[in-house]
């Protein structure tokens, strides 16, 4: 049997009742996410494409196009599981399914 555990850590494709709400954290039109966690309310996720942008100097005026510095940012967000139509695993298929993140060796290693 498979458990939403496998999904953790890997990259899936997530089928959602209404995009429209992920327009306001800049989502809308992705489709697969790399998946940080679950809980009870739903699954963790890394956000695909959250930057910081640059575009003035430091005295307020506008930089010229190659000068404009994009820093990416870190993020996780919760889609809820109300929001889920589907969820597409793809197993054993690179650049999608990944160690899972149970099965780490994390800890102490006994030695005999």
């Amino acid at each position: 049997m498979f458990t939403v555990e496998g999904i953790v850590g890997d990259v899936v494709y997530i089928d959602f009742r209404d995009q429209d709400r992920l327009i306001n954290l800049g989502v809308s039109g992705h489709s697969h996410f790399l998946v940080k966690g679950y809980d009870h309310l739903g699954l963790w996720v890394e956000h695909p494409n959250l930057y910081k942008t640059k575009t003035e100097d430091s005295l307020g005026k506008p930089l010229p196009e190659n000068k404009i510095v994009k820093d990416r940012l870190e993020a996780t967000f919760l889609i809820t599981w109300d929001l889920i139509t589907t969820i597409m695993h793809y197993p054993n298929r690179e650049g999608y399914d990944f160690p899972s993140e149970f099965d780490k060796n994390i800890g102490f290693n006994k030695k005999d």
